[in-house]
C-alpha cells in the first residue's frame, strides 16, 4: 500500500513534468536564461529531461521572469 502511494506520487510529480516541459522548452526557457535565444532544436531536446526533474524549481523562475518584464 505505501508503495502505491508513493509510485503514485512520483508519477503525478512526472507527469506535471512532462506537462511543464513542452511549453517550457518551446518559449519558457529563453525567458528564464536569455543566453539560450537562437539554441537549436537539439539543445532543447537534451534539456527535456531536466526539464522534467525540477520543473517546480524552473516554473518558480520562470513566473520570476514574467513579473521583471511588467
Amino acid at each position: 500500500m505505501v508503495v502505491q502511494v508513493i509510485i503514485l506520487i512520483v508519477g503525478i510529480y512526472i507527469l506535471g513534468g512532462v506537462l511543464f516541459a513542452v511549453p517550457f522548452v518551446i518559449k519558457g526557457v529563453t525567458e528564464v536564461d536569455e543566453g539560450t535565444h537562437g539554441t537549436k532544436l537539439g539543445f532543447r531536446l537534451i534539456i527535456i529531461p531536466g526539464t522534467i526533474v525540477f520543473w517546480p524549481f524552473l516554473l518558480s523562475k520562470w513566473i520570476k521572469s514574467n513579473k521583471k518584464h511588467d
